[in-house]
């Protein structure tokens, strides 16, 4: 699977692949967490997912 998170940065756009649905999910976070904008993982198809759809479409369907 090939996933791109991306982020609003101070100084632009930050992006970051991933192979994982679980390590695309913990960049994401992480970026968050660092106090980024605008976090989102973006699929191969280019649809944007916000942290928590992407976690409950991939990670823990049906929660």
């Amino acid at each position: 699977m090939h996933l791109v998170v991306t982020a609003h940065t101070a100084n632009g756009p930050l992006s970051h692949q991933r192979a994982s649905p679980e390590d695309a999910l913990e960049k994401a976070r992480e970026l968050e967490a660092e106090g980024h904008d605008h976090v989102v993982i973006i699929d191969i198809t280019g649809r944007h997912y916000a942290l928590p759809e992407f976690d409950s479409l991939f990670l823990n369907p049906g929660t």
